[in-house]
């Protein structure tokens, strides 16, 4: 049986470690505390790092110990394979010895290699840990609290702070943790802790640190439903997919908090999407997914579309009206929409940072713990659920030609949510047809996004600039194109239309007779 470790990660503020110590949640437990040195190795090519995992030397309470890390479940509650033992000690510094690892991946892992591979150290963490050792019911649970650095490079140049906690399960169930972690929130004081829910360990950070900067995580499709079979009942599909997007979510929350990058935005506005799409198609009568939960991530998600809207107003929209219209007239639209977007961005993170998300992320990660309720497969949801939406669409798209924009808008929202839904479908579908499909619809939601845009330009124009002038020249432009964009919509929602539908295959397994 592989050794397992269960730990759930927070960012704390560093000017509330006090806080943190002073919690309700510590009271009555002695705490101890240790420097711990990490060094951890890799090859020159990162081998280990391709291969999601993480070796490291530690000298922690006077010993010294090697262990070897390999990804498992990603997201603020994480499971992680873990093996250590004792590590070799020559002058009374600690030195890796692979032989004493017994049945790990990582000696497959290099005997596989054409030459062997010579392991270097790529990064350091050095921190003061605290320490407190917690009951709970039938768990016991390990409170660290880490302050400290990541260094790497020449001489440490290059630096990054530590400041986090993170909760470890040494015995009993999981979901301890996250009552846990609801008790150092003390979400009814008034001096909490700032306390943030992460993805990334140390050792993925010491990576970025030392290669490169961190990316957004994307959001993909094939994530959401990893693992699962047309067997699997929708219930169960629904905690698969909420865990895989609150931890894409997570990720690129925390990423948001020290870089400036719109993607991050997206890809975290694209999980709640997603996560709300498969909420609306296997809880549709809203009896498994607590009414508050679902509540909150609409939240967030609307607090990200604000700041993706600014995005690409800023990065596409207001280009095109650069191009179509002028850089002299559009000049100070372009340095306003950016003042505009810094402000969402300053919201954003204020978002992230406060005890709601925190309590959002906790909430979601401990309702993917509880059990799913019996009901239909994929396999046999799958057609119904898909002929549904797909009958939104047309009948929303009819006479496209003449909708109004809030219409118009509308028919976009219903493609989105029948690509989402296959997305969520497509391992119950036949591959090729399925693809076609998908494609087509990608090519549609396209021409849908610039008619969008446009649309928003000659919205947000009159909230930039009071000229007259140039609010005609938007209206203009925006009369030059939409005709374009709209008879390509019609061609596009026709083209839908007679290709064949993938959930009506024979492969799909039928709905269950009523």
């Amino acid at each position: 049986m592989q050794p397992t470790e269960t730990e759930l990660k927070l960012r704390l503020d560093p000017q509330h470690v006090a806080r943190l110590k002073d919690s309700a949640a510590l009271a009555g437990t002695a705490p101890s505390e240790t420097e711990v040195l990490n060094v951890y190795f890799d090859t020159s090519d990162r081998l280990l790092q391709r291969h999601s995992m993480a070796l490291r030397v530690r000298r922690i309470d006077g010993r010294w110990l090697q262990t070897l890390k390999i990804a498992g479940k990603r997201g603020a509650l994480s499971r992680r394979g873990e093996w250590e033992t004792p590590a070799r000690v020559v002058r009374g510094a600690g030195r890796l010895d692979l032989a004493r690892f017994e049945n790990v991946p990582l000696r497959e892992l290099l005997a596989k290699q054409k030459t062997t591979p010579q392991l270097r150290t790529v990064f350091r963490t050095r921190f003061g840990r605290t320490r407190w050792l917690i009951k709970r019911a039938d768990a016991l649970i390990e409170v660290a609290l880490d302050v400290g650095e990541i260094t790497a490079g020449r001489d440490g140049a290059q630096c990054e702070p530590i400041c986090e906690v993170e909760l470890e399960l040494k015995r009993g169930n999981p979901a301890a943790l996250i009552e846990t972690a609801f008790e150092l929130l003390d979400v009814g004081g008034k001096a909490r802790p700032k306390l943030t829910p992460v993805a990334r360990s140390k050792a993925e950070r010491g990576y970025q640190l030392a290669h490169e900067p961190a990316a957004a995580v994307k959001a993909s499709a094939k994530g959401f439903v990893k693992g699962l079979a047309p067997q699997v009942a929708t219930p169960q599909a629904l905690r698969v997919a909420m865990a895989h997007g609150v931890a894409v979510l997570t990720a690129n929350a925390e990423l948001l908090l020290q870089h400036d990058d719109p993607e991050c935005v997206h890809q975290a506005r694209v999980a709640l999407r997603r996560v709300r799409s498969a909420i609306r198609l296997f809880d549709a009568e809203e009896h498994d997914v607590p009414p508050a939960l679902a509540s909150e991530l609409h939240w967030f998600a609307s607090a990200l579309g604000a700041a993706r809207d600014w995005d690409v107003i800023a990065d596409q929209t207001l280009p095109l009206l650069v191009e179509a219209i002028g850089a002299r007239a559009v000049g100070a639209l372009v340095a306003k929409a950016e003042q505009q977007r810094r402000r969402e961005r300053t919201k954003i993170r204020a978002a992230v940072k406060s005890t709601r998300y925190a309590a959002l992320v906790l909430s979601a990660e401990l309702w993917c713990m509880t059990s799913a309720p019996r009901s239909r497969s994929l396999g046999a949801a799958a057609s119904p659920s898909l002929q549904r939406a797909a009958k939104r669409l047309f009948k929303a798209g009819r006479f496209f030609t003449v909708l109004t924009p809030a219409r118009r808008h509308r028919v976009r929202i219903f493609s989105k949510r029948l690509r989402y839904a296959l997305d969520l479908f497509t391992i119950a579908l036949p591959k090729q047809a399925t693809a076609r499909y998908i494609d087509a619809l990608a090519q549609l939601q396209e021409v849908l996004g610039l008619l969008n845009d446009a649309v928003v330009a000659a919205a947000v124009v009159p909230q930039l600039s009071k000229s007259a002038r140039l609010q005609k020249s938007v209206r203009k432009w925006l009369a030059s194109i939409e005709l374009e964009h709209v008879r390509d919509v019609e061609a596009r929602l026709l083209k839908l239309s007679k290709l064949k539908k993938p959930w009506l295959a024979p492969t799909a397994e039928p709905a269950p007779k009523t």
